[in-house]
């Protein structure tokens, strides 16, 4: 299961509803425009802040980074960055040394598809 699914049922499991931060990543990654882009993401950076951190994953994170592959080039890059900012803040909240390494696992992840 990925991490995505495994985030999701986390967070339904804790009584959240996950649907609407991935219906506007959907939405974003349709998109052909950055202003349009820009505009629709503070819509899901809001309900995105909404949800719990559970399995060391920011689901808006994995959410960005899940459907910017359907993107346009300029579109998918808009996500991947917010993705990286949003796992990042995720990691600078941790409490451990585990815990930080293991949010700091998915800020690389992001990186590297971005440098693709």
């Amino acid at each position: 299961m990925s991490a995505f699914e495994s985030t999701k049922n986390k967070i339904l499991k804790s009584g959240f509803v996950p649907e609407t931060v991935e219906s506007l990543a959907f939405q974003l990654s349709n998109l052909n425009n950055i202003k349009q882009a820009e505009s629709t993401y503070i819509k899901f950076d809001s309900e995105a802040d909404k949800l719990p951190w559970p399995r060391d994953h920011d689901f808006g994170a994995l959410a960005l980074q899940k459907f910017s592959f359907n993107a346009t080039f300029e579109i998918s890059k808009f996500m991947l960055a917010k993705a990286i900012e949003r796992a990042e803040r995720c990691a600078s909240c941790a409490t451990s040394g585990g815990e930080g390494l293991a949010r700091s696992r998915h800020v690389k992840e992001l990186q590297a598809a971005y440098q693709k």
